[in-house]
């Protein structure tokens, strides 16, 4: 590669551009270059590998290879092939890479650079809206049954106890219709709040749907999933300002009725739903701001005082 080449690449291209020879030495690198991974070109040009700008060895000989082959683009080419760059600060750099083989005899080759940051950005924001409910910010019903079947298998696998809560909140409908529906909104977030506080972070709380939520709990018997299913219920209690506890003579007294199963993880999604649906309408009608347990085959209730 010439001066002259160099010239015309770096007054085009807006995209990083580095170019290397045979050994694998850096001979060119733009300003874009510059920008994206912290060096000033000096400190790169004939002193650094290509290798110490991909994460590792073995990629950077991978890359070579697929230069070399028809694996993606013709021979002596690269065609879109994604990979991370480490900038000069130790960061790691999503990028797109296209490259092409320059003298075949000398082996050197140049490479364009798109930065995907913004891209994966954008994916992983897209992502966490399409799992996530926005109101409350915990995990939809989607993303509930995506992980669902993944833990009970797991839980069968490891003959490791999974279980699930299932709770919704008792006369919130009079909220929305006394109040307006802002306020029963507020409601709901401080439910997210106290979930987000008080669950593990490898627990799934969940906004099934409406006042109702679950909550999946890997690794976790029914007596401890009690346990926290009473933590939530005297939070709820403490915090709330239409709570059971606090809303002495109110017009509206919400409470939370609460059902707790466990699983061996042989049995479906729906099953260890329906259990834990069950046990949580049998604390409605009971009277609620409760927590009942069933088990997989015998049920047993735990009261609030």
């Amino acid at each position: 590669m010439n001066s002259v080449d160099e010239t015309v690449l770096v007054s085009l291209c807006p995209d990083p551009v580095i170019g290397v020879d045979g050994k694998g030495v850096v001979r060119l690198f733009n300003a874009a270059a510059e920008r994206l991974l912290g060096y000033a070109a000096a400190e790169v040009i004939g002193l650094k590998s290509i290798a110490e700008i991909y994460p590792s060895l073995e990629e950077a000989r991978a890359i070579k290879r697929m230069i070399h082959s028809d694996q993606q683009g013709a021979p002596g080419s690269l065609e879109g092939y994604g990979t991370n760059l480490v900038r000069k600060d130790g960061q790691e750099v999503p990028i797109r890479l296209s490259a092409a083989i320059v003298d075949p005899d000398e082996g050197s080759s140049i490479g364009f650079f798109h930065d995907l940051t913004e891209r994966k950005k954008l994916e992983q924001q897209l992502h966490r809206l399409s799992v996530t409910d926005e109101l409350t910010g915990l995990f939809n019903q989607r993303y509930f049954y995506q992980v669902m079947g993944g833990e009970l298998e797991r839980a069968k696998r490891y003959r490791h106890p999974l279980s699930l809560i299932c709770f919704d909140l008792d006369h919130f409908k009079k909220v929305n219709d006394l109040y307006g529906h802002l306020e029963g909104d507020r409601v709901l977030k401080i439910i997210g709040d106290i979930l987000s506080e008080t669950l593990r972070s490898c627990d799934v709380p969940v906004r099934y749907g409406g006042d109702e939520f679950m909550i999946l709990l890997p690794e976790t018997g029914i007596s401890s999933a009690a346990k926290t299913a009473e933590r939530i219920r005297h939070k709820f209690n403490q915090r709330c300002p239409y709570a059971a506890d606090n809303a002495d003579g109110a017009v509206v007294s919400v409470s939370i009725s609460l059902g707790v199963t466990e699983s061996n993880g042989t049995e479906n999604p729906d099953q260890i739903v329906q259990r834990a649906d069950l046990a949580m309408y049998e604390s409605k009608n009971s009277g609620g701001n409760s927590t009942v347990l069933i088990k997989q085959h015998l049920g047993s209730k735990l009261r609030s005082d």
